[in-house]
């Protein structure tokens, strides 16, 4: 999301050519967060994470509170498990959510925390299955507590701490029943929006 170009001309100019030479039928293609490719996606089989941040971060007392939707544009293949701000208002009852709640010390390998995987009264229960899978597979490990939460029986010791409080959030996802495809264009010389399905 926030990575500079800097990155994509060091691989460009410096990587790219070793792993050229290595493996003799490489293409290399540039995408874009959220622009990526079927052919791409599939790779993950469903488990693609992107989390916030640097690469090189160094973290300062304690780990943050990591808030992580699930989302799905298009296809099931399409599924990825994005990190957004760790803020009730960030929940929707459409949707599966995991919050990572830290108790101690800035070690995430070794430091115990709290896993919730949040599902929502209007989540279709693919998803519901896909986030429990998931919480699962990436976020358990013996220092680690996983709480599977169904909307309305969250805890407010952790769950809502580790959240800033309770806070109003969208019950409904109705407007994804009414989602609207539109085109932009530059073609006649001035920029133009068209919708294309109605």
């Amino acid at each position: 999301r926030a990575a500079p170009n800097m990155g994509w001309l060091t691989f460009t100019f410096g990587l790219e050519r070793k792993f050229k030479q290595l493996c003799k039928r490489l293409d290399v293609l540039r995408t874009h967060q959220q622009q990526e490719g079927l052919k791409f996606l599939a790779h993950f089989r469903r488990r693609f994470i992107i989390r916030d941040g640097k690469r090189k971060a160094k973290l300062e007392g304690r780990a943050p509170v990591e808030l992580f939707e699930l989302r799905s544009n298009g296809s099931a293949l399409c599924t990825r498990l994005v990190q957004v701000k760790a803020d009730a208002s960030q929940l929707n009852s459409a949707f599966c959510y995991i919050l990572y709640v830290p108790l101690e010390g800035p070690d995430s390998d070794t430091s115990s925390a709290i896993v919730y995987a949040w599902i929502g009264a209007r989540a279709d229960p693919d998803s519901a299955r896909l986030i429990e899978q998931l919480a699962e597979e990436k976020f358990n490990n013996p220092w680690l507590s996983l709480q599977v939460l169904t909307e309305g029986n969250e805890p407010d010791n952790f769950f809502w701490v580790g959240l800033g409080g309770r806070r109003p959030y969208d019950a409904d996802a109705d407007f994804l029943n009414y989602t609207r495809l539109f085109r932009c264009s530059n073609e006649k010389g001035y920029f133009t929006v068209s919708e294309k399905c109605t």
